[in-house]
């Protein structure tokens, strides 16, 4: 890659890698987060949610945009030694396709898949342990109604836990720079998805938008990734078909059956 390009997006240093992930983290939240909101929540507010609009969205957007850039400054310190591992050549990852061949590649795709699902599954089951949420998880869910901005305001330590896993293996498993790459930036483009409260993707083992937003109302149910498997194994999965609003069907109505939330004294309990 160019000089001036591998200065930037491989700093030789870890305050380097300091400020390419917190300026490039603020930077891609604006631009997915904010195209998110400003299509659906303004230019389309009233196609999508009439009726439907959270109450004191100013308030709301505020805490959102507050707790995002702190989890993106927490994280880029959490995340910085790793990069600087990654771009310093202790890793596992590889330039050229040929050095493992296709066969490889594929594969390494089912394996971080797998791999993944299970552990992001099992991190976020954890933080609702009540001691572990009330301390950290509990910062992401006082969005009881979340938007595209909701999509990074957790607390560091919380999003750092449930994106480790994808940076471990890239140490230990030999992995194309493409991959690790895309799988980095598809958890954010994601997180904004099932932030929305529109559901373009239906599939039922696909962790789409409504499963997401069930799992803010309730406070349980759908701890997954990207899929509903692991959900479906360990009983945590719940259908939120006309149990949520879902900004995508057309003419929605509010859901006919009411998930009740729990109480601020359950969630410290």
């Amino acid at each position: 890659m160019p000089a001036f390009v591998e200065a930037i997006l491989a700093p030789k240093s870890i305050l380097g890698s300091f400020v390419v992930l917190f300026f490039g983290g603020v930077v891609f939240y604006l631009l997915t987060s904010g195209t998110s909101y400003l299509y659906y929540c303004v230019l389309r507010k009233d196609h999508y949610f009439r009726g439907q609009e959270r109450k004191d969205e100013r308030a709301e957007v505020k805490k959102e945009w507050l707790w995002a850039f702190y989890n993106i400054l927490g994280n880029a310190v959490l995340t910085a030694p790793i990069h600087h591992l990654i771009v310093t050549g202790h890793s596992k990852i590889y330039f050229d396709v040929a050095e493992r061949g296709w066969a490889w590649y594929f594969a390494t795709i089912a394996i971080v898949m797998v791999v993944t699902e299970l552990a992001v599954y099992w991190a976020h089951r954890i933080l609702h342990h009540p001691w572990l949420y009330k301390r950290i998880h509990f910062y992401h869910h006082q969005f009881r109604v979340p938007s595209p901005w909701t999509s990074m305001a957790f607390h560091p330590l919380d999003s750092f836990a449930q994106a480790v896993p994808h940076h471990i293996l890239a140490l230990v498993l030999p992995m194309h720079v493409s991959q690790y790459a895309f799988f980095i930036v598809f958890l954010q483009v994601w997180s904004t998805f099932i932030h929305e409260r529109v559901s373009w993707v239906r599939f039922p083992l696909i962790n789409f938008t409504a499963h997401h937003t069930l799992h803010h109302k309730a406070n349980k149910y759908n701890y997954g990734q990207f899929l509903t498997i692991c959900d479906r194994i360990f009983g945590s999965y719940k259908d939120p078909i006309g149990v949520v609003y879902d900004g995508a069907i057309p003419d929605a109505a509010p859901p006919k059956q009411a998930t009740k939330p729990q109480t601020a004294a359950q969630e410290a309990a």
